[in-house]
């Protein structure tokens, strides 16, 4: 299990912990006051304090990687982070809830200047506080069946999801990340610090069924999809595997599925399928 699960988890995936989603730990770690105050200023440090880091970045490399990286990361994981969850477990936490709030993507408004609707707020009602937030205040509650459906859409087109905090282990946040998404290119495309974490699962391509049409390559938005020339296979590399499955409704074929990602194949390892 990830450093999540032993720390909020309670033997279990840390998300699946009814007790991250409940007013009694945002009390504990979190206030409205100060939630108020990181919504209203996220879309400003969006585009202002990323672009700050990578200017840092490109002038002071090394100094950045050996110092700026883990501060930054450090703070991350424990004010707001993601972490990669697949289709069944996005369903089965919505299954949690009535209702969820669909919100407006502040994230992609800072990189594309564009309002889409993928994010959504789960678990404590915190709608009192989207009111007072100029990015967020036109939500729309969506019923859980409705939010599912909405969802399954977004992973057929190749969304991501991923669940996230507002102070750790209080989980607010779902959200439907492509390569528009500011924690994805800040995290995977600029590499200014770690936001969005690797799901407990890791994808498999069976061999036989497999046919070497490669649309799974185009799929991954993480690279993690090589093609073998020799066999005319494609297979997944383990390292770069984010495990959030969204390579499997491409495959016409059925050769894709998902494995527990522990215990870890050895690092560096290439995998058609699971032993």
């Amino acid at each position: 299990m990830c450093e999540f699960c032993t720390a909020h988890g309670e033997g279990k995936k840390w998300y699946e912990n009814a007790a991250n989603y409940s007013t009694e730990v945002f009390r504990q770690v979190n206030s409205e006051k100060n939630l108020r105050e990181f919504l209203s200023d996220l879309g400003r440090s969006l585009r202002e304090d990323i672009q700050r880091a990578a200017a840092l970045k490109k002038r002071l490399p090394r100094i950045y990687n050996l110092i700026a990286f883990p501060l930054i990361t450090r703070h991350l994981k424990k004010i707001h982070f993601g972490q990669i969850v697949p289709i069944e477990d996005v369903e089965r936490i919505l299954d949690r809830f009535s209702t969820v709030v669909r919100l407006p993507c502040v994230c992609r408004k800072a990189s594309r200047g564009r309002e889409v609707r993928y994010c959504f707020g789960i678990g404590m009602d915190l709608t009192s506080i989207y009111r007072d937030i100029p990015d967020l205040s036109s939500f729309e509650r969506l019923g859980s069946a409705e939010a599912k459906a909405f969802i399954r859409r977004l992973d057929n087109e190749g969304k991501t999801h991923s669940i996230w905090t507002l102070n750790t282990p209080f989980i607010g946040g779902l959200c439907n990340c492509d390569q528009d998404c500011m924690a994805f290119q800040f995290d995977r495309k600029m590499k200014l610090g770690k936001a969005m974490w690797k799901a407990e699962y890791l994808s498999f391509i069976d061999h036989e069924r497999c046919t070497g049409c490669r649309e799974c390559m185009k799929r991954c938005l993480f690279g993690a999809v090589r093609y073998n020339r020799a066999e005319g296979k494609c297979m997944i590399d383990t390292d770069s595997c984010y495990g959030c499955g969204v390579c499997r409704p491409v495959c016409q074929f059925g050769a894709i599925s998902l494995a527990d990602r522990s215990p870890l194949p050895l690092p560096g390892v290439t995998h058609g399928s699971p032993a």
